[in-house]
C-alpha cells in the first residue's frame, strides 16, 4: 500500500504564548534572584544608593521585555518537501536548514510552564558526521500549539515517499 505524502505546512511561527512564557521566566528570575536582597537592602542603606542600584535593574528588565517581543518576532520556521529552515535573532541573524533524511528522531517536550501556556516544542534530533566522529545536533522549535500534528508531518517526510510508483 503507497503512503500518502502531505503537502508541507509552509512558514510556521511559535504561539503568542511562547511570549508570555518568556515574560514568566524574566518574572520569576526577578522575584527569586532580585527582590530577596533588594528589598532587604532597601531598610538598610541610603535612599541615594538605593536608586542608584534600583534604575540600572529597572532599566535592564525594561529592555529584556522589549528585546523579548522582538526575539519573539524574528522566529520563522519554513517547511519545504526537503529541508526545514529556520531563522530568528534580533541583532545576529541565525539561519539554519535540516534535511528530512538527516533526521533521526522527533520528541515533544512540554514543561509544567509550558502546558499552563497550552505550548510543547519540538525537538528535531539531527545525526551529523564531522572529522569522522559520529555527533549529535538538534534543532528546536518551540511555540507550538499542534505539536503532534507537526511531528507526523516530520516522520512522514523522514520515509521516502511512494505516491504514484
Amino acid at each position: 500500500m503507497p503512503e500518502i505524502c502531505c503537502p508541507p505546512p509552509g512558514e510556521v511561527r511559535p504561539h503568542r504564548n511562547l511570549r508570555s512564557l518568556y515574560l514568566t521566566y524574566l518574572l520569576i528570575i526577578i522575584w527569586a534572584g532580585i527582590l530577596p536582597w533588594l528589598i532587604p537592602l532597601t531598610f538598610f542603606t541610603p535612599p541615594d544608593l538605593i536608586l542608584i542600584i534600583t534604575l540600572p535593574l529597572l532599566g535592564v528588565v525594561i529592555f529584556l521585555i522589549w528585546w523579548t517581543g522582538a526575539y519573539y518576532h524574528t522566529i520563522i520556521y519554513r517547511f519545504s518537501d526537503a529541508a526545514i529552515s529556520w531563522e530568528r535573532g534580533v541583532w545576529w541573524r541565525q539561519t539554519g536548514i535540516v534535511p528530512y533524511n538527516r533526521i533521526t528522531t522527533v520528541d515533544i517536550i512540554q514543561g509544567p510552564l509550558s502546558r499552563l501556556f497550552g505550548i510543547s516544542m519540538l525537538k528535531v534530533h539531527v545525526a551529523g558526521n564531522e572529522a569522522g566522529t559520529e555527533s549529535e545536533a538538534e534543532l528546536k522549535i518551540n511555540g507550538l500549539t499542534g505539536a503532534g500534528t507537526l511531528k507526523e508531518y516530520i516522520i512522514d517526510q523522514m520515509r521516502p515517499c511512494t505516491e504514484g510508483k
